[in-house]
């Protein structure tokens, strides 16, 4: 078992760097400046997760304990913004941001979905927490992308005089 959960600790720290460089990456890519500073916390949360995971590691190596300290604040990173300031821009740009949410909707959406198969893949009840509570920390980070989404998304319909029938 201990193989086991050191395997999917260490599967989940490569995502973890992943989504962190993937945010850092299409920083520079949006046009956005709102959706810029929502990158760049996500890519500091992710750097979050990050040094967590690799503390989990450590300390279950070393005492086959999953206890270590981390809370990741469950402020919505969206709802101080006003939807003025979310929205806007070109259409252009505009195609470009929603390209990017969507990928990194997927992106949280793929890591939930790999936290929750981890949890039902354990017996230690233990892990099996741990692994709810990263799913619930992904979830968070896709359903805040989703919003900003939806909301660019509806913005860029109304822009372009069209309504999708989805």
């Amino acid at each position: 078992m201990k193989n086991g959960i050191i395997g999917i600790l260490n599967y989940a720290l490569t995502k973890e760097i992943e989504g962190r460089e993937f945010y850092k990456a299409k920083m520079d890519s949006l046009s956005n400046p709102e959706l810029k500073t929502i990158f760049h916390t996500l890519a500091n949360m992710e750097q979050g997760h990050v040094e967590y995971i690799k503390r989990l590691i450590e300390t279950y190596e070393n005492s086959e304990s999953l206890e270590v300290d981390f809370e990741e604040s469950q402020e919505n990173i969206f709802e101080k913004r006003e939807l003025e300031e979310i929205t806007g821009g070109t259409v252009s740009n505009m195609t470009l941001d929603l390209t990017v949410l969507k990928m990194g909707y997927m992106i949280e959406d793929d890591f939930m979905k790999f936290y929750l198969k981890a949890a039902e893949s354990v017996e230690d009840k233990e892990a099996k927490e741990l692994f709810l509570k990263l799913a619930k920390w992904e979830e968070h980070h896709r359903d805040t992308l989703y919003e900003y989404y939806k909301r660019l998304s509806d913005e860029y319909w109304t822009n372009m005089n069209f309504t999708p029938l989805y």
